[in-house]
């Protein structure tokens, strides 16, 4: 494999893990903000693998929620960290089976 469809692999696979990150976080605050409408609570903290990822807070009837930049972060570097992994592993398997 070259170097420019090394380069192609790894940044599809970093943009795939940050696109999933993205994906899996607005689910959760979605169902966050559901859970908040339902309960009618003050206040409640969506998190992801144990980490508050937003914070939605209650002003008047309507809900406003405010993000928590540093753990969106983590997610994001975790969900990356994983595609990368997943990718190099299918890499060098294809290989390994080519030889």
């Amino acid at each position: 494999m070259t170097r420019k469809k090394k380069a192609i692999a790894l940044a599809i696979a970093i943009a795939v893990g940050f696109g999933l990150a993205m994906l899996a976080m607005s689910v959760a605050i979605y169902f966050g903000y559901t859970d908040a409408y339902a309960s009618g609570t003050d206040s409640l903290n969506v998190s992801m693998f144990g980490l508050d990822i937003y914070t939605i807070t209650k002003s008047g009837e309507q809900y406003n929620g405010a993000s928590i930049g540093q753990n969106m972060g983590i997610i994001c570097a975790g969900f990356t960290a994983v595609a990368v992994a997943i990718e190099q592993t299918l890499i060098r398997a294809i290989h390994r089976n080519k030889a």
